[in-house]
């Protein structure tokens, strides 16, 4: 897969993100809908505060990136220095940023997953939240710890984005490591997650189709746990002389992650509006249905008001044509 082409990957990168945000914006926006129409008052749940918090780190995330690929992010980097040193600079501060900023859009999703598993079946399963919160809390110490190395790696700070600077930085192997092990709990997270709630649902009691929606929905986290095996696979080739082409790949995938992090939490509780589409749409086919029917009653009785069926129509023009002869 090329990500865009071998010149400028921005491009390809711009659409993919927006189009994954989009996604998970129009999931978000159901739910909250739903909400309004099982007409719960009072103030935002803990779960929803989370979803839109995540949601809205998502987003900024989104317009930085559009802010960096103006800047000339999915470029080459040395066709970007050659052109404006200072600039291509300024970029790669801003994707260090961007670097760190990307962690929270795959580890702060997972929490609102979280809360609704507790609520679907923490009242069957003893002790069920004290265990879905320890899992994510760990996720969630190990990214705080992975964004301040992101920055504290290289003394003074500044040497992160400009190698001439004087200074020092850790071996890069450390914070590999941190990265892999990272993904590799964040995968272990949304595989888990996915197989509790598929095998767990079907022991509820509720519709068939409802418990077919939770079991779909909640399922997302498994190509979301396929997303970072894949960034996984990406990090050890990755070219870190050619930071603004070679990066867009897991910035890609991070967007994909994340979207599908969103929906998993956002769908099971859209129930309201599913049925409320549904039930609208049957009125529509009703009502198409009615005027088809209609029409071709009218037809039928101007046939029969005339007297004349459609084996006469034809039967004329023969009579007179034979009249002629």
């Amino acid at each position: 897969m090329s990500y865009g082409g071998d010149v400028n990957r921005g491009p390809f990168l711009d659409v993919i993100n927006w189009l994954f945000c989009s996604i998970a914006l129009a999931f978000v926006a159901l739910r909250l809908i739903s909400r309004n129409l099982r007409e719960e008052q009072g103030r935002w749940g803990f779960d929803e505060t989370c979803l839109l918090f995540a949601m809205a780190v998502i987003l900024a995330r989104s317009i930085y990136i559009t802010y960096c690929i103006r800047l000339g992010f999915g470029r080459h980097l040395h066709p970007l220095l050659e052109a404006d040193v200072r600039e291509t600079v300024r970029l790669t501060r801003h994707l260090v940023i961007l670097e760190a900023l990307s962690l929270w859009t795959w580890a702060l999703p997972k929490l609102p997953v979280a809360i609704l598993l507790y609520r679907i079946f923490g009242k069957f399963r003893r002790g069920l939240g004290a265990i879905l919160y320890s899992l994510v809390a760990l996720l969630i110490a190990i990214v705080v710890v992975q964004t301040v190395v992101t920055f504290v790696k290289c003394h003074p700070i500044s040497k992160n984005w400009n190698p001439t600077v004087p200074g020092r930085c850790w071996n890069p192997d450390i914070y590999t490591d941190i990265g892999y092990f990272a993904g590799a709990y964040s995968a272990a997270l949304d595989f888990g997650l996915a197989f509790f709630a598929s095998t767990q649902v079907f022991s509820l009691q509720m519709s068939k189709s409802r418990k077919m929606l939770i079991a779909a929905s909640l399922s997302l986290g498994i190509p979301a746990g396929v997303t970072t095996c894949i960034k996984l696979a990406m990090i050890a080739s990755l070219n870190t002389s050619d930071i603004t082409y070679s990066t867009v790949p897991l910035e890609v995938w991070n967007s994909v992650e994340g979207c599908a992090l969103i929906v998993a939490a956002s769908v099971p509780a859209t129930r309201p509006v599913m049925r409320l589409l549904g039930k609208r749409l049957g009125e529509w086919r009703s009502l198409l249905s009615g005027r088809r029917s209609h029409g071709s009653a009218k037809a039928e009785g101007t046939d029969h008001s005339s007297g004349i069926s459609s084996k006469d129509r034809v039967a004329q023009p023969i009579e007179l044509e034979r009249g002629r002869h």
